[in-house]
C-alpha cells in the first residue's frame, strides 16, 4: 500500500510538471468518456436498469403466441382479460398474475379547456404483484376490481401529485375528473414509477373494472371479449420455479383454453419472458436495442481515438524522459517497478478525464433528454444517473489509462541505455520504431474517425430520405386535429350530428378544398381486428386473419388523394341499415384474392354476424410507419361503424399550418367541452414520428464531429512532433537550396500518405459497419455515395488543414539557426 501510495504521489508531481499534456489529454479523455457516459445512461435506462420494483428477477411477463397472425411487430401479442383470469386461476406456477394496458389518452377537466393525460387500466392485484408501496394513501383493493363500473378510484402519479397537489397528503380523497366521469384519489405512485415500460409510461392507474366508463365504444368489451387482447402481464414466480417451467405448465393451460374456447383461442398458446426484457415491447425491443448497440460503438470508436491521441502524447513524453529513465534503470530501478510506475500515471491521468466526463456526460444526458416532445415530456422515464452509470464511468477510466499507457510505458521501460546516455536519440532505431508507432496511430484516428462520420452522414442522410419517401399521398397540403365527443360525454345520434356539422362548417372555410374523417392518424395506425374471408368461414374465429382497419367518412379519399384501383369508394348512401360494406387496398387484395378481382367479395368480422361486401380497391399507403413493408388494410364507413372518437382531414389551398387555428376555432363554436388534440399538418406529424431517428442521427453527427476533431488534433501533433524533431534535416535540406514549397510539399506529402491510407481503411470499415446497420434504414442504399463521399471530403478537407499549420512552420525555420540548435 505505501508503494502505491508513493506511485499515486510521484504520478500527480509528474502530470503537475507537464500542465500542457495532462491539459490536452485530460480534455480528450473527458470528451470521450463523457460521450460514453450520456450514451450508457440512456441504454442502462431503457435495456439495463432494474425495473423499480421488488426482486425484478422473479418477474415475467406472460404473452399470447399467435404463429398465424404476426404482424408487423412479432407474433407476441398481449392477453384478454377473460384468459388472464383463466390463467391466473388455474396457474400453480405463478404467485399471481396482474395485467395492465398500454398507456391511454384521457380528457382531464380543468378550469380551462380539458387537458390531455395518460392513464394505464390494470387490474386490481397489479401493484401488489410488483411489490411497491405507495408514496401516500393505498393501492386498489379486491372489492375495487371485482364489479364493472361500481369503484371509480384512481391511484396518481408521484409527478402528477407535485404538479397538481404541490404532493399535498391531503390530495388523498379528492377528485378528478376523467372523460366526464368523477374519479377518487386513494393513493400515490412512489418517486420515479411510470409503469413497467422502459421508455413511456402513465401518470394514471384505474381499476380493470372501470373500462366501460372511459373507454371509447370501439375498443370493444374489453371485460368480455376473449379476442380483445389488450392486456400485457405480469407476473411472479413461485420459489424454486424457473420461467422453463412456468412456461411449459402455462402453455398446457392456454392448449386447454383453446379446447374449451376454440373461437377466440384456437391456434394460440402463450410464451414467457423476463419482465425485464418485456419493458420495451418485444416487436420494437430488438430494433432499439439494435439502435443503441450502433451509438455505443460511435462512442467506443470516439473513444479510441481520443486514446490513440493520448497515447501519441505519451509517446513524446516518453522521448522527452528518456534520460530520466534511463538513469532510473541504470541506477538499479527494475524494468517491472518502473512500468508499474508509468502505468499508475497512465491510470490517474484516466480517472482524471473520467472525473471530468462524468460531469460532461450528466450535462450532456439532460440536454439530450430535453428534446423529448414537449406535449408528452411528463411521460418519459427519466435517464436514471446512478450506481451503474458511476460504475461503467470508472471502469471506463481505468481501462482507457491502460489502454492508452501500456504501450508508450513498454516503449520507455525498455530504452538503448547506451545510446540514451551518449545523447544518441534522435535518430536511433528506437525513436524510428516510435515514429512508425505513432504514425500508425494517426492512421488508426483517421479510419475510425470516418466510420464515425460514414455512420453519422448515413443516418442523417436516412432522416433527409424519410421525408422524401412516397406515403402513397401527398402530405404537404394536409392538417389534421382529433376530435372525441365521447370524452364529452356523447351519445351516438349526437356525436354523429357533430361529425357532420364540424365537417360543413369547416368545409366552406376559405382556403379548405376538402374535408373528411377518419379514425386513424397519419403513420399511427393501431386497430387490428379479425376477420373471416369469404369461403373461410367453417374453420371458425381462431382461423380468423388480423388486419389493420381504418373507420373513414365520405370524401376520405378525396380529401387524401389516394387514387381507387378498382369499384367505388363511399358515398352518403352507405348508411345504417344499408348493405354492410368495405374497401381494402392492393395488398390485401393481392394476398387473400390473388388473380381475382375482390369487388363483390364478402368477409366478415369475428365478432359481426352479417358480411361486409367488397366495394373497391385503394392503393396501398403507409399506416404505421415510414419504412414498413406494404401491409393489408381495410376501410368501413363511419355511417356503419360508429366511433366516439375521430380525426378529422382538412386538405387546404394554402398553407395548412396556418388554417389549423381557424379550423379549432370553428369547431369549438359548436361545442367548447367537445375535446380537440394533436393539432398538425401532416408533415409535423411525419417529423414527430421521426423523433427517435432524428436524436439518433443528431448524436452520431455530434459524435463524428468530435471524432473529426480528436484525429485532426492527432494528425497536427504528430507533424508538429515530428517538424520539432527534424529540425537538423529541414535545415539542412534548405541549406543545400531547398525552397519553402518544396519543404511545404514534403510535409504535407507525408501528412496526405498519412491520410490516404487511413481514409482507404476507413471506407472498408465503414463498409462493413454501413452493411450491418442497413435495416435502421429507410430504403436508402447502405454504401450511399453521398453520406461515404461527403464524410471523406469533410475527413480530408479538414485534416489538410490540420497538417498545413505545422508544415507552414517547417517551410519558414531559419536554416542557420536550426542547424546551430542541432
Amino acid at each position: 500500500m505505501d508503494v502505491l501510495w508513493q506511485d499515486l504521489r510521484y504520478s500527480f508531481r509528474t502530470l503537475l510538471r507537464s500542465p500542457a499534456l495532462a491539459a490536452a489529454a485530460g480534455l480528450s479523455l473527458a470528451l470521450s468518456v463523457g460521450a460514453n457516459t450520456t450514451m450508457f445512461t440512456l441504454i442502462n435506462t431503457l435495456f439495463l436498469n432494474p425495473l423499480p420494483v421488488a426482486r425484478p428477477s422473479e418477474l415475467v411477463a406472460v404473452f399470447t403466441l399467435d404463429a398465424n397472425n404476426p404482424t408487423r411487430f412479432g407474433n407476441l401479442l398481449p392477453l384478454s382479460i377473460p384468459n388472464l383470469v383463466d390463467v391466473r386461476a388455474h396457474s400453480d406456477v405463478l404467485t399471481d398474475l396482474a395485467g395492465y394496458s398500454g398507456p391511454l389518452p384521457l380528457s382531464l377537466a380543468t378550469q380551462g379547456a380539458p387537458e390531455r393525460v395518460f392513464a394505464q387500466i390494470v387490474t386490481g392485484n397489479y401493484f401488489d404483484v410488483l411489490g411497491i408501496t405507495p408514496a401516500a394513501g393505498r393501492f386498489f383493493t379486491t372489492a375495487e376490481d371485482r364489479t364493472p363500473g361500481t369503484h371509480p378510484v384512481v391511484v396518481i402519479g408521484n409527478g402528477f401529485w407535485q404538479r397538481r397537489f404541490g404532493a399535498d397528503p391531503a390530495a388523498i380523497g379528492r377528485t378528478i375528473t376523467l372523460n366526464r366521469q368523477i374519479f377518487t384519489i386513494v393513493g400515490v405512485a412512489p418517486e420515479g414509477f411510470k409503469g413497467v415500460t422502459s421508455l413511456f409510461g402513465p401518470e394514471l392507474w384505474l381499476p380493470s373494472m372501470m373500462v366501460p366508463q372511459v373507454l371509447p365504444k370501439q375498443f370493444g368489451d374489453w371485460l368480455h371479449d376473449r379476442g380483445a387482447m389488450a392486456f400485457m402481464t405480469a407476473g411472479r414466480l413461485k420459489p424454486g420455479v424457473s420461467r422453463l417451467q412456468a412456461e411449459a405448465r402455462l402453455k398446457t393451460i392456454a392448449h386447454a383454453l383453446e379446447r374449451e374456447y376454440p373461437e377466440a383461442n384456437k391456434g394460440r398458446s402463450v410464451s414467457l419472458l423476463p419482465l425485464t426484457e418485456a419493458a420495451i415491447f418485444p416487436g420494437m425491443r430488438s430494433a432499439l436495442l439494435f439502435g443503441g448497440a450502433v451509438l455505443m460503438a460511435i462512442v467506443g470508436l470516439v473513444l479510441l481515438i481520443a486514446c490513440s491521441n493520448v497515447a501519441n502524447l505519451l509517446l513524446a513524453r516518453a522521448t522527452a524522459r528518456r534520460q530520466e529513465i534511463a538513469v532510473r534503470l541504470a541506477l538499479g530501478a527494475g524494468r517491472r517497478r518502473l512500468l508499474r510506475q508509468l502505468l499508475t500515471e497512465s491510470i490517474v491521468l484516466g480517472l482524471g478525464g473520467g472525473a471530468a466526463g462524468l460531469v460532461l456526460g450528466y450535462w450532456g444526458r439532460n440536454l439530450l433528454w430535453s428534446y423529448r416532445p414537449a406535449a408528452v415530456a411528463n411521460n418519459f422515464v427519466e435517464l436514471r444517473f446512478n450506481a451503474p452509470v458511476f460504475a461503467f464511468t470508472f471502469v471506463l477510466s481505468i481501462a482507457s489509462g491502460i489502454v492508452f499507457g501500456l504501450v508508450p510505458a513498454m516503449r520507455a521501460s525498455r530504452p538503448d541505455l547506451v545510446g540514451v546516455l551518449k545523447e544518441d536519440t534522435p535518430a536511433s532505431s528506437g525513436g524510428r520504431r516510435t515514429g512508425r508507432l505513432r504514425a500508425a496511430l494517426v492512421i488508426g484516428q483517421v479510419a475510425l474517425s470516418l466510420v464515425a462520420l460514414v455512420v453519422a452522414g448515413l443516418f442523417l442522410r436516412n432522416v433527409q430520405h424519410a421525408f422524401a419517401i412516397d406515403l402513397g399521398y401527398d402530405a404537404t397540403p394536409i392538417a389534421v386535429v382529433s376530435a372525441n365527443p365521447g370524452q364529452a360525454g356523447y351519445d351516438q345520434p349526437r356525436a354523429e350530428q357533430f361529425y357532420r356539422a364540424a365537417r360543413e362548417m369547416v368545409s366552406r372555410l376559405p382556403g379548405v378544398a376538402s374535408t373528411s374523417w377518419a379514425s386513424n392518424q397519419p403513420l399511427w395506425a393501431s386497430l387490428y381486428r379479425r376477420i373471416v374471408v369469404d369461403g373461410r368461414e367453417s374453420q371458425g374465429k381462431g382461423d380468423a386473419l388480423l388486419v389493420l382497419v381504418n373507420t373513414v367518412d365520405v370524401d376520405y379519399f378525396k380529401t387524401m388523394a389516394i387514387g381507387g384501383k378498382a369499384g367505388r369508394e363511399f358515398t352518403a348512401a352507405d348508411r345504417s341499415g344499408s348493405l354492410p360494406v368495405a374497401l381494402v387496398n392492393e395488398t390485401m387484395a393481392a394476398r387473400y384474392w390473388p388473380n381475382e378481382d375482390p369487388v363483390g367479395r364478402q368477409f366478415r368480422f369475428d365478432t359481426e354476424r352479417s358480411p361486409r361486401q367488397i366495394i373497391g380497391v385503394v392503393k396501398t399507403i403507409k399506416y404505421q410507419t415510414i419504412g414498413e413493408p406494404p401491409q393489408p388494410a381495410m376501410f368501413v364507413p363511419l355511417a356503419q361503424n360508429y366511433s366516439d372518437a375521430m380525426v378529422l382531414y382538412v386538405r387546404a389551398t394554402r398553407d395548412p399550418a396556418a388554417m389549423l387555428k381557424t379550423v379549432q376555432r370553428e369547431m369549438r363554436r359548436l361545442d367548447a367541452e367537445v375535446p380537440l388534440e394533436n393539432p398538425a399538418t401532416v408533415i409535423e406529424v411525419i417529423d414527430q414520428s421521426l423523433w427517435m431517428m432524428k436524436i439518433a442521427a443528431g448524436l452520431l453527427a455530434v459524435f463524428g464531429a468530435l471524432a473529426l476533431v480528436l484525429a485532426s488534433v492527432g494528425l497536427y501533433g504528430i507533424l508538429a512532433y515530428a517538424v520539432g524533431q527534424r529540425q537538423r534535416e529541414i535545415g539542412l535540406r534548405m541549406a543545400l537550396g531547398a525552397d519553402r514549397r518544396s519543404v511545404l510539399r514534403l510535409v504535407l506529402g507525408e501528412a496526405a500518405a498519412l491520410v490516404a491510407i487511413g481514409v482507404a481503411a476507413g471506407l472498408v470499415l465503414a463498409a462493413a459497419a454501413s452493411r450491418a446497420m442497413s435495416s435502421l434504414l429507410f430504403g436508402l442504399s447502405a454504401v450511399d455515395p453521398s453520406a461515404f463521399g461527403g464524410a471523406s471530403a469533410i475527413l480530408v478537407l479538414v485534416a489538410l488543414v490540420a497538417a498545413y499549420l505545422p508544415a507552414r512552420r517547417a517551410s519558414r525555420l531559419d536554416p542557420f539557426r536550426a542547424l546551430r540548435q542541432s
